[in-house]
């Protein structure tokens, strides 16, 4: 998923967001699934990078809700993506669901069960929501479970294989890839005691690299990103503050303990 929340998507203009959405189709041979996520501070503005997204390629598109003038009812938000769609007519449609962020709490299994009916093309929704066994379950059996749910939380990766979630969008996908591809060999394999092992290991490392933010940041992300991979992450933009020198140090030993390889 390009221009999420780890990719500071809403802290682009809007020719950057079109520019990081040709740079990463341009790779659509060596990538099966790129979903573009095109919420934006208005309708308009939303509208527009849908339409870029599907004349792009993208292999879908997921959109936000409105920041400012919140949905406050599911019928609201049916009704938004709904004009959302009208701009990318032959691309599925996923709505993101962070109410961490937006705090927008609406019953998701209610919003997909009156938007499968008004929209052809809704295809599911990014579910970055620790309800997995509860909202995010009822989510799996809306309309004979053909929508696509995608998993938000690494934290809850292992229970929401386990519920029967097939797809998952985690920040540490960037970072440590093949824990995750191993929680979902594991979870098939049904081997789930070595895949709750994975789990906790998984939320070992968070802990140590959300450490110094007191919880998730797109700084901590990017600074461990650097230091894990060898790739410049770059730096944040503001209201997110960049790392001080003292502040990559502390990580950078935090990450060593944990016995993870550090560039």
């Amino acid at each position: 998923m390009v221009c999420g929340t780890a990719g500071e998507g809403m802290s682009l203009t809007m020719a950057e967001r079109k520019a990081q959405t040709e740079a990463w189709l341009k790779h659509k041979d060596d990538i099966s699934t790129i979903i573009i996520q095109c919420g934006a501070g208005s309708l308009k503005d939303t509208q527009e990078l849908a339409s870029h997204a599907e004349k792009a390629g993208a292999n879908g598109v997921s959109v936000l809700p409105n920041l400012f003038d919140k949905p406050k009812s599911t019928e609201e938000l049916v009704e938004y993506m709904a004009e959302v769609a009208k701009a990318c007519p032959k691309t599925p449609l996923f709505y993101y669901h962070i109410p961490m962020k937006t705090d927008v709490r609406l019953s998701m299994s209610e919003f997909l069960t009156k938007g499968v009916a008004r929209i052809p093309t809704l295809s599911g929704l990014k579910f970055t929501d620790h309800d997995v066994r509860g909202e995010g379950y009822k989510c799996l059996q809306v309309d004979n479970g053909s929508l696509t749910i995608l998993n938000g939380f690494d934290e809850t990766l292992q229970e929401a294989i386990g519920l029967g979630f097939t797809s998952a969008v985690n920040v540490g996908f960037n970072l440590f890839p093949h824990l995750g591809a191993q929680m979902f060999s594991l979870m098939e394999a049904k081997n789930e005691a070595e895949a709750i092992k994975i789990q906790e290991q998984v939320v070992r490392y968070l802990e140590a690299i959300f450490k110094q933010t007191g919880g998730f940041s797109v700084s901590s992300v990017k600074t461990a990103g650097s230091l894990l991979t060898g790739l410049d992450f770059g730096p944040t933009r503001l209201p997110n503050k960049p790392f001080k020198d003292s502040m990559i140090d502390a990580l950078r030993n935090d990450l060593k303990n944990l016995s993870l390889q550090v560039y």
